[in-house]
């Protein structure tokens, strides 16, 4: 009998009946393989270092994400202005309660609180920058008192009280105060300047924001200079160098 023939059976024979080459032409020696591995090495390593990059890449941007959310921010409240480095050299006082900064003169500080000062209603805070020594600054008593060439910021409750209006509530007589408008951070805001004593004069400023009142204020005199050659101008330019966040 003739042998069964599948297809099976076709395609065996056919292949086996196909001539091979040398060994050496398709079996890799030890020598042939050592590029392969070589290669193989480097393509693991350069994965290894593009995953590792991904992740840290991903682990940042989660980060910074997570810090947006709870409202972390290392960048300043805005390029303040240096109008004030007339010495060499500024500091910046930031107050994040309250939206605002402003640029003193290197030798600046914030001043200790006034002892005795009751703050009127509505106050929420005051603060007393001075560039006089401790030494030279001195408490003086009452409750609107300012010490001269000091600068004050004080946050008041609005209370329904307009920026145009506030100078009235600042005590500033109708017959000896001149009010003007000026712009802060380019908020419109209103001054006011009154004489406290023959020769004493306070000026103030008045911007409005929401249901709170920004005030700044500082008394001039006697004389048109102050202590360390502190002049108008200069507490007038760190006025203007009020920037909110």
């Amino acid at each position: 009998m003739l042998p069964e023939l599948t297809i099976d059976r076709v395609f065996r024979r056919e292949l086996d009946s196909l001539p091979l080459p040398p060994e050496g032409s398709w079996i890799p020696t030890r020598a042939a393989s050592r590029p392969s591995i070589l290669l193989t090495t480097l393509v693991v390593a350069a994965t290894v270092v593009l995953v590792l990059g991904a992740a840290t890449l991903a682990r940042e941007a989660s980060d910074a994400a997570a810090a947006a959310r709870r409202g972390v921010s290392t960048a300043p409240l805005i390029n303040l202005p240096r109008p004030t480095c007339l010495r060499g050299g500024c500091n910046v006082y930031r107050n994040d309660a309250f939206g605002y900064g402003i640029v003193l003169p290197a030798d600046w500080r914030v001043a200790p609180p006034v002892r005795g000062r009751t703050p009127p209603t509505g106050e929420l805070e005051r603060v007393e920058f001075t560039g006089q020594t401790s030494d030279e600054w001195t408490h003086l008593v009452g409750i609107d008192v300012v010490v001269p060439w000091d600068l004050v910021v004080e946050v008041h409750e609005r209370r329904g009280v307009l920026a145009m209006d506030w100078w009235r509530v600042d005590g500033c007589d109708r017959n000896s105060c001149v009010v003007g408008q000026t712009t802060l951070s380019q908020l419109s805001g209103y001054t006011a300047s009154w004489p406290i004593e023959p020769s004493l004069r306070m000026h103030a400023y008045y911007v409005q924001r929401g249901d709170r009142m920004l005030v700044l204020r500082y008394a001039t005199g006697p004389g048109n200079e102050g202590p360390r050659g502190i002049t108008e101008r200069t507490l007038q330019q760190i006025v203007d160098s009020l920037t909110f966040g």
